[in-house]
């Protein structure tokens, strides 16, 4: 895949916050709902990208929490 910089600097961290938050002994369930969508939103435009936001998808579904992902496609 490929991004500029800026962007992947930004993935970055946002997954580093999802991997902060998920070994917190009380993850923010809200918190993680917005970087796991805002990583999904950056990825929705690489086509090599869609098993990694599919993914994404279900677990915010398993969590029960709202995906925005795919808003304003």
């Amino acid at each position: 895949m490929t991004f500029p910089s800026c962007d992947q600097e930004d993935l970055i961290e946002l997954i580093d916050r999802v991997e902060g938050e998920l070994h917190a002994a009380h993850p923010n369930l809200a918190l993680m709902c917005t970087f796991l969508n805002s990583i999904a939103r950056s990825l929705r435009a690489q086509p090599e990208a869609r098993d990694a936001c599919l993914t994404i998808e279900g677990a915010l579904g398993a969590a029960g929490v709202p995906s925005t992902w795919q808003s304003g496609i």
